[in-house]
Formats: C-alpha cells, sequence, structure tokens
C-alpha cells in the first residue's frame, strides 16, 4: 500500500520554521510548562520535562512536514506515555498535529493520518491503564476529533477565500477587458465616423479624402489586431504570447497615421529617457493617441506637436495643436476624465490649458520614472 506522506518523508530537507509555526511551539511550551508551576498540577523532574519539550519541538514544521510531523509528534507522546506515568499535564502537541491534520492534509492522506491518530489514543490510553473507565476515553476522542474538525473548517474557510480572490481576479480581468475593448472601440467609432464624412471631403477636398480613407483603413485594422490581442492575453488564451499594452515605441506609427489623415503633427524628445513600468508607458501612450484623436475630431486644427520631455524622475508629455481650444471642453469631458483616472494608478497627473483667445489646446501629463 502507498502510503500518502512517503514522498514528503523521503524528500525531507531541513528549512526555516514559519514565523507561525515558531509562535505555536513557543505557547505550547508555555502551556505545558505552566502545568509544572501551577501547585499540585505536576511533580517536575528534569527527565521527564525533557521528554515532554522533545515532543513540542517538531511543531516547527508542522506546515512545512505536517505528515512528518504529525508521526513525530505521535510517536513521541506514545513513547513518553510509556516511560513517564502521568506523562505531559495536557498532550497539546497532539492536539496540535491533529489540528494541523485537518487544516493542511487531503484526501486519504488525511484520512489515514486520522486513522492512526485513533489507534495512538487507544493505545495511550491503556498504556494510562484507563481500561475501566469510558469516560477518559470519551474525553480523549472528543478532543481529538474537535482538533481535526476545527483544522478542517480552517481549511474550508481557507477554500472559499482563495476561491472569493479568484472569483474577484476574473471579475477584475473582465472589467479590464471591457475597459480595453472600449478602448479600442472608441477608435473604431472614430474610423466609422470619419468614413461617414468621406463622401462631403470627396467632393470638397478629394486629395485629403483619399488620404483620411488609407489612413481610416489602416488603423481601423491596427484597432482591431490590438483587440484580439488584449482579450486573448486577458482571457489566457492558449499560445497567445502577445503583449496588449502599448509602448511609447509605438508612437512614431501612431503620428504617421494621424498625418496620413491630414493633420500635420510634429513629434520631439528632449533629455535622456528613464525607465517607465509597462503600465506607465501605455498610460503615456494613451495620453498621446487621446490628445491626437481629440484634435481630429472636435478641434478642426492644422497642426499639433507632441514634445516629450524627460527628466531624471519623470516624463512630461505636451501635446498641443492650433485649433479651436474651447471646443476640447473646460470640464475634462469622458475621454480627459478617463486619461485622469488612468495615471492615478502610476502616479501621474494630467492638465489642460485651452485657450479660445489665442486658439489652440494643450493637454500636459506627468509621470514619475522608476528611477
Amino acid at each position: 500500500m502507498h502510503f500518502p506522506g512517503a514522498p514528503q518523508i523521503r524528500e525531507f530537507r531541513p528549512r526555516r520554521p514559519r514565523q507561525a509555526d515558531v509562535l505555536v511551539t513557543l505557547i505550547i511550551m508555555g502551556l505545558n510548562t505552566g502545568g509544572y508551576l501551577l501547585p499540585g498540577v505536576m511533580p517536575f523532574g528534569p527527565w521527564r520535562y525533557a521528554m515532554e519539550t522533545a515532543t513540542i519541538v517538531p511543531l516547527l514544521w508542522r506546515e512545512t512536514y505536517p505528515v512528518l510531523d504529525a508521526l513525530v509528534v505521535g510517536g513521541m507522546t506514545l513513547l513518553v506515555t510509556s516511560v513517564v506515568h502521568p506523562a505531559q499535564p495536557f498532550p497539546y502537541a497532539v492536539l496540535v498535529s491533529q489540528f494541523t491534520i485537518g487544516s493542511a492534509l487531503r484526501g486519504r492522506a488525511r484520512v489515514l493520518m486520522i486513522g492512526l491518530f485513533t489507534v495512538g489514543n487507544v493505545i495511550a490510553e491503556l498504556l494510562h491503564h484507563q481500561q475501566g473507565n469510558p469516560e477518559d476515553f470519551f474525553v480523549t476522542f472528543t478532543l481529538s476529533l474537535t482538533s481535526v474538525f476545527l483544522g478542517l473548517l480552517t481549511q474550508s474557510e481557507r477554500d472559499s477565500a482563495e476561491a472569493l480572490a479568484e472569483r474577484a481576479a476574473q471579475a477584475e480581468r473582465a472589467r479590464i477587458a471591457r475597459d480595453m475593448h472600449d478602448v479600442v472601440g472608441h477608435a473604431v467609432a472614430l474610423m466609422v465616423v470619419q468614413a461617414e464624412a468621406g463622401p462631403l471631403l470627396v467632393r470638397s477636398r478629394p486629395e485629403r479624402a483619399e488620404a483620411a480613407f488609407e489612413a481610416i483603413s489602416a488603423a481601423g485594422r491596427d484597432a482591431m489586431t490590438q483587440l484580439r490581442a488584449m482579450v486573448g492575453v486577458l482571457q489566457q488564451e492558449a499560445g497567445n504570447r502577445r503583449d496588449p499594452l502599448p509602448t511609447l515605441a509605438g508612437l512614431e506609427d501612431l503620428v504617421r497615421q494621424v498625418r496620413r489623415a491630414g493633420l500635420r503633427v510634429e513629434l520631439a524628445a528632449d533629455g535622456v529617457p528613464a525607465p517607465l513600468s509597462p503600465g506607465a508607458e501605455a498610460a503615456a501612450f494613451r495620453v498621446v493617441q487621446e490628445a491626437l484623436t481629440n484634435t481630429l475630431k472636435h478641434a478642426r486644427a492644422s497642426r499639433a506637436e507632441v514634445r516629450l520631455a524627460w527628466s531624471v524622475d519623470a516624463l512630461e508629455i505636451t501635446v498641443a495643436d492650433d485649433g479651436r481650444g474651447a471646443v476640447h471642453g473646460t470640464d475634462g469631458g469622458h475621454g480627459l476624465n478617463g486619461l485622469r483616472e488612468r495615471l492615478v494608478p502610476v502616479g501621474g497627473c494630467l492638465s489642460w490649458d485651452a485657450r479660445p483667445a489665442a486658439g489652440g489646446f494643450a493637454l500636459m501629463a506627468r509621470i514619475p520614472s522608476e528611477r
């Protein structure tokens, strides 16, 4: 018969005890010692105390090696019981091991260990010469079963907490997938709006209409590609290794797309680039994307400038255009407020300046680096 704990015993390697197990062991040692300090409870003897302490020490590894710990504690307790009568003031170490059987083990290993400890309880009672004392048997087995039951409750609570955490993580992934879908969907919707306006441009400015339609087609294909990649990664599709988060390296392509739509855009950078987290890079890209999208949709601008200013501890982004600044709105709108919310988790901030008198609109963002 294969013993469920055999691999754990064969692969035993001393490990540093967990802090929680050290605390439990110290408490049990204190309780065991207290039985000798109370007058009239237990007669003290160095050999007796040393043996009882030896049954408690294995509790240092009760969670790391639960099967081995339970076997050692149970076996040593029976040895002490056979040598010293009455034995320890109270079988604290055994009860803790039985609790661990319920809280840390599963399946056949748990059933087998409960069976072994049941046999051990019978042997201990016989060693105590309690054959004619059913009350003592009842107390012993009640304490043992209570310890195992409390361990089972602890394991059940832990499993429930893990299941709740997993469901929360799944819900969060679904929420992020929806957010990403909204981001790309916004881009696709913009393409549709511009395409519907295409017939007007064909009659008034055919040269710009052709470039706009080409840009719309390229941007639409790119948006759908990003959508599939984002949703696929967030849903952990097998074999999908694409990174759904945009980076600053994609700004050149973004600017080229906007230029093909008819807006003259200049991209400039100052300073030495500092490392940004993936989330911060994605936020920086979205700032530029949203600003240029708003310029195309609302500003009726002919020119825009994107400037990245790197400093030792941050990246400052400025996107300015020469369009009608007031149409961007001074309350931020859904797009700008969404950008502000996106920047908060990475420690960034967003501001804007609508200048209806002078014309134009400027969007500023500051994102801390990882230095």
